[in-house]
């Protein structure tokens, strides 16, 4: 379906082309995806979007522990959000920070399809923590090709530049800090990382905007004030922001405490690096 929808709208783009032409000259389009750009196939593709998720989500070999997180999660809110609109999501490369236990990996692993690939990313104090998250544990069950794994401290993560197309952050952002990793330099490692139009999705716990954020990194939360802010400093421009209220949070509590776990205020944010790839400001 999705390739038919491609070479439908290669022609259209091709023959617009061709009348462009002068007389005589000819038009070769060997590959109808190749004559496509970018955009175009990302308006392809969103057409696409609930069927797409649908079966990310409906995979088999996704653990029912994954399952159930989804609706609580809003995870389809999430993928619509983050959706590219500057790159293609199909055959993207992936990285997801400090994924646990690979919730959002495995949905991007069929999101991105098999020509993609997904690295799940996991610090060895986590993983000393959480043996789970051992990735010789975890290839014991996830056994999907396009899915790899980095291991790495937060000071010391980093790839060649223009390595992956989403970086994903998923309740996560706020550990960097709550942890002493040094984040300005980490937000301009993930600015590097990024190829030009890649996107930088975060979802976190709601803070209040005034409490210092060393007190918000504390309560495993972190405002969109103050992520916005440390991701426009390392070049980024924001393009999405979407607010997930909970009618019981407060936001004065450690996100673990019984009355407001899993019913957090959360957020999604998406910054993208500009296409020419130079720092938006």
């Amino acid at each position: 379906m999705m390739r038919s929808a491609l070479l439908a709208l290669a022609l259209i783009v091709t023959g617009a082309h061709a009348l462009a032409q002068p007389p005589g000259s000819i038009v070769v389009a060997n590959d109808p995806i190749a004559m496509t750009g970018p955009c175009q196939i990302c308006a392809v593709e969103r057409l696409e979007l609930p069927q797409r998720i649908d079966k990310a989500l409906k995979a088999a070999d996704r653990s029912m522990e994954h399952r159930l997180r989804d609706d609580n999660r809003q995870v389809r809110r999430i993928i619509e959000t983050a959706w590219p609109t500057l790159v293609p999501l199909t055959n993207s490369r992936v990285l997801d920070v400090a994924s646990g236990g690979g919730y959002l990996a495995f949905i991007f692993s069929s999101l991105v399809g098999e020509g993609g690939h997904v690295d799940i990313h996991n610090t060895p104090g986590w993983i000393a923590q959480f043996p789970g998250m051992d990735p010789e544990m975890q290839r014991n069950w996830i056994k999907r090709e396009n899915i790899g794994w980095v291991t790495a401290g937060w000071n010391d993560l980093d790839a060649p530049d223009g390595s992956y197309d989403i970086i994903l952050l998923g309740q996560v952002y706020h550990d960097i800090i709550f942890e002493g990793g040094d984040y300005e330099a980490l937000n301009k490692r993930f600015f590097d990382m990024l190829s030009p139009g890649g996107r930088v999705v975060i979802e976190d716990h709601e803070a209040i905007p005034t409490m210092p954020l060393m007190q918000q990194a504390n309560l495993h939360r972190i405002s969109n004030g103050d992520v916005t802010g440390h991701f426009l400093a390392a070049g980024f421009r924001q393009v999405a922001f979407e607010e997930i209220e909970s009618r019981y949070d407060d936001r004065k509590m450690n996100v673990f405490w019984p009355n407001v776990r899993g019913r957090t205020d959360r957020y999604i944010l998406i910054f993208e690096k500009r296409l020419d790839g130079k720092p938006a400001r």
